[in-house]
């Protein structure tokens, strides 16, 4: 798997956030892996580079990745997070403050992106994280790497052992993806 790549990272945040601003943690970093997973399973490397740890609530960015996001809020001031109530806990909502550099990804990451966003943007941050324990997730040991080649398969979205997508089917998803069904279509 590649190595980090920041200013990707960086610019998919802040794509995201500006899909739908608003986003609480746990939204913020599902559509990072929904993305990352995606592009995996269509193009054979992550988006962004970041790896995934499986933690009690689901899978994170690692260290290195989430530690990305809180500089960009505390040290360089890309994003906001303001703390709303939601029923009874606390949401951290996520803003972009600046607009994300969406020219260094091509039409078909930036529509990878977007659906992640609104993926993430359909589910509460509990739904989320009830989606994200499947059969990958619990194969996992906790606190161990989790195999992003493994997330976008159809035992995430039906829990059925299928195979990986066919060259076909990937063709077929990149189309639905860079259509307006992209927006009926659930990813878990």
């Amino acid at each position: 798997m590649p190595a980090l790549n920041e200013a990707r990272f960086k610019n998919t945040v802040l794509a995201i956030l500006t899909a739908c601003q608003g986003l609480g943690s746990v939204q913020l970093r599902k559509a990072l892996i929904i993305a990352d997973a995606l592009h995996l399973t269509l193009f054979g490397e992550s988006l962004t580079g970041a790896r995934y740890i499986k933690f009690p609530y689901g899978p994170v960015p690692d260290r290195d990745a989430d530690n990305l996001i809180y500089h960009m809020f505390f040290g360089e001031r890309l994003i906001d997070i303001i703390e709303e109530p939601e029923g009874r806990t606390t949401k951290n909502s996520h803003f972009a403050l600046v607009q994300p550099d969406t020219e260094i990804f091509s039409e078909e990451e930036n529509n990878i992106i977007r659906f992640a966003a609104d993926t993430a943007l359909k589910y509460s941050a509990s739904r989320l994280s009830d989606m994200s324990h499947d059969k990958v997730y619990n194969e996992t040991p906790m606190f161990g790497e989790i195999p992003l080649d493994r997330v976008c398969t159809m035992t995430v979205m039906g829990r059925f052992d299928t195979p990986p997508f066919t060259e076909e089917e990937k063709r077929d998803l990149t189309r639905v993806l860079s259509s307006d069904e992209a927006r009926q279509f659930a990813f878990i």
